[in-house]
């Protein structure tokens, strides 16, 4: 399942572009990456990246919230997060038809993070 992706100094980009814009434009704006990405796109970056395998794991739907938990959420948090995870899997999410689109690709924005923990 391939899923909208935006760097965060894409979106800082997008936020700060509609700032300059006139306080009557209200309507909704939607900021993506170039492209959408599955879970073994992210992996295979980070294994990139990073120089390792990265492998994939998939979390079944009935241990989300416990694993958004032991990952230090807290409970209402983990709720939460387990519903919009399940509004995304089950196609429910709103998909704009001309979303906005950030430059930055998954792989670069990776890259640049890991190196910056070096």
């Amino acid at each position: 399942m391939a899923l909208p992706m935006v760097a965060p100094e894409d979106l800082g980009e997008a936020a700060a572009r509609r700032l300059l814009e006139p306080a009557s434009d209200t309507d909704l704006r939607y900021v993506e990456g170039p492209e959408h990405y599955t879970p073994r796109d992210v992996a295979d970056a980070f294994s990139e990246a990073l120089e390792m395998t990265v492998e994939v794991a998939a979390i079944p739907r009935e241990a989300w919230e416990e694993t958004f938990i032991q990952f230090g959420f807290s409970e209402a948090a983990a709720q939460s997060y387990a519903c919009m995870t399940r509004t995304v899997v089950d196609g429910e999410a709103e998909k704009p038809e001309d979303p906005e689109r950030g430059p930055t690709t998954l792989r670069d924005y990776i890259r640049n993070v890991v190196r910056a923990a070096k």
